[in-house]
């Protein structure tokens, strides 16, 4: 997932969202590597960039091509996906920005305009998502602030402060099982005491049976 973040800081959205789709499949192979029945997996990041999407483009229109009209200030084309600030900023046209009408902007090299002039992009403010899958991933539901997040992953993996406090909650789930077997353990418990009584029964009848024959012939 780092390579997205220095893209981004190169303002080429190209390879961002290019890096992004290989992360995701790298999520999707974790996935199926592990059982969520006992491991937790999350996804989040530590901040956004200043990346936007922007213009009226026709449905089905090239995310990484121009919008269907130009700008209505200097009538030249303008990108989807654009940046507030970063190295896609050029000095060196009179007009301020570059003409892209006859620049390839699918380009995996190609680095989006932005309006203020940086080395490298700064990151963002927004909100980021967390995602999360397995024990435990209820405690990532809703908005909280960043610092949450690692004191969750610390109660739900039973590390640090919460150790001994997740120590005394499974002692205390075994109690419970031991004293308050469930409904399937007694079931089970039940069918069992059942088959062993037949067949008990079934031995005393043939022993029963033998006793009878034996009687007989003498």
């Amino acid at each position: 997932g780092g390579r997205i973040d220095h893209s981004h800081h190169f303002n080429n959205a190209h390879r961002a969202l290019v890096d992004t789709l290989a992360f995701e499949d790298a999520v999707i192979t974790a996935l199926g590597m592990t059982r969520p029945d006992d491991t937790l997996m999350v996804v989040t990041s530590d901040h956004s960039h200043v990346f936007a999407f922007g213009g009226y483009p026709k449905r089905g229109n090239p995310i990484f091509g121009t919008d269907d009209k130009p700008s209505d200030v200097d009538n030249m084309p303008y990108t989807t996906l654009l940046y507030a600030n970063g190295p896609g900023y050029n000095h060196n046209f009179p007009n301020g920005r570059e003409n892209l009408t006859n620049v390839d902007t699918e380009d995996k090299n190609f680095i989006q305009q932005s309006a203020v002039p940086r080395r490298w992009d700064s990151h963002g403010g927004e909100d980021v998502p967390v995602y999360a899958h397995g024990p435990m991933a209820h405690l990532f539901r809703g908005v909280f602030e960043q610092t949450y997040v690692p004191h969750a992953l610390a109660f739900a993996s039973c590390i640090g402060p919460q150790r001994d406090d997740c120590e005394r909650k499974r002692q205390s789930y075994h109690r419970q099982l031991i004293e308050c077997p469930s409904p399937h353990i007694e079931e089970g418990m039940n069918s069992v005491a059942m088959w062993m009584s037949s067949r008990l029964c079934i031995i005393a009848c043939l022993c029963l049976l033998l006793l009878i024959l034996r009687q007989d012939r003498t």
